[in-house]
């Protein structure tokens, strides 16, 4: 297992850059094709927006963190 340290705005940056290409793909021709096809299953039902959005959510709680942090310190 890789140990390294990563800072909360490094964190925020990659997750915020996956999410950013996950977009890019939900929205190419090539990707519709493939979600709308009777062929396309999950095992959840999951379709990429349901990993866009939890991205979101975790971002948000990331915030949500470094804003009480930040409060803290005042």
């Amino acid at each position: 297992m890789m140990n390294s340290i990563v800072s909360t705005e490094e964190i925020v940056i990659v997750l915020a850059g996956v999410e950013q290409t996950l977009r890019l793909i939900q929205a190419t021709p090539e990707y519709r094709r493939l979600q709308t096809s009777e062929h396309f299953t999950t095992s959840n039902d999951l379709v990429l927006n349901d990993a866009i959005q939890s991205i979101s959510e975790v971002l948000d709680g990331i915030e949500k963190v470094q804003l009480a942090n930040s409060s803290d310190e005042y």
